[in-house]
């Protein structure tokens, strides 16, 4: 196994689908797994991949998280917006803890379905691949709720942001001001 030795180079994207723990002599690596199937091994723990990754796009994992309390509630494990590209997020879900080493994340836009299985629940990636993890369904089912939730919510805001509705706003207000 080839670990990456350059982990201040690595970023979560668009492509990343999966961040698995993975202990190596008694040291937590990250599996990241690509949509397209490829895998890489990190020398970093999930969670210093997220929270730096979250630095790196231009906020912070509190802030993130902060976001996504606002959104959605003060609920444990909620996803969080790492980063979005024209309005679009890039959201990452947590099965555990965050700060976990045993936690694993997955990017929203990957999970193609969710399955019931032995000990967990089986999560079904957009390119096929098929990933155990030892929680319920119901849990990953509720994960997965609260992500397409803060996409909702998040999507919306950006809409906001149209010029249409900026020249509509700014119009609106000019002419108040002139029957003032």
């Amino acid at each position: 196994m080839t670990i990456k030795a350059d982990d201040k180079s690595f970023l979560v994207s668009f492509e990343t689908a999966v961040l698995q723990p993975v202990r190596i002599n008694n040291k937590i690596y990250t599996r990241v797994t690509n949509i397209s199937g490829e895998s890489t091994t990190i020398g970093k723990k999930p969670y210093d991949i997220v929270r730096q990754s979250c630095a790196y796009y231009g906020s912070t994992f509190q802030q993130a998280k902060q976001l996504s309390k606002d959104t959605l509630g003060n609920y444990l494990k909620l996803p969080i917006v790492v980063a979005h590209d024209y309005g679009n997020p890039f959201i990452l879900i947590p099965l555990l803890s965050p700060k976990s080493d045993l936690n694993v994340w997955f990017s929203l836009k990957a999970i193609e379905r969710l399955e019931a299985s032995e000990g967990g629940c089986t999560v079904v990636l957009t390119n096929g691949a098929k990933i155990t993890v030892n929680s319920s369904i119901v849990t990953l089912s509720k994960q997965v709720g609260f992500a397409n939730l803060l996409n909702t919510h998040f999507l919306k805001r950006m809409s906001r942001l149209s010029h249409n509705e900026f020249i509509t706003s700014r119009n609106q207000f000019f002419q108040k001001e002139f029957q003032d």
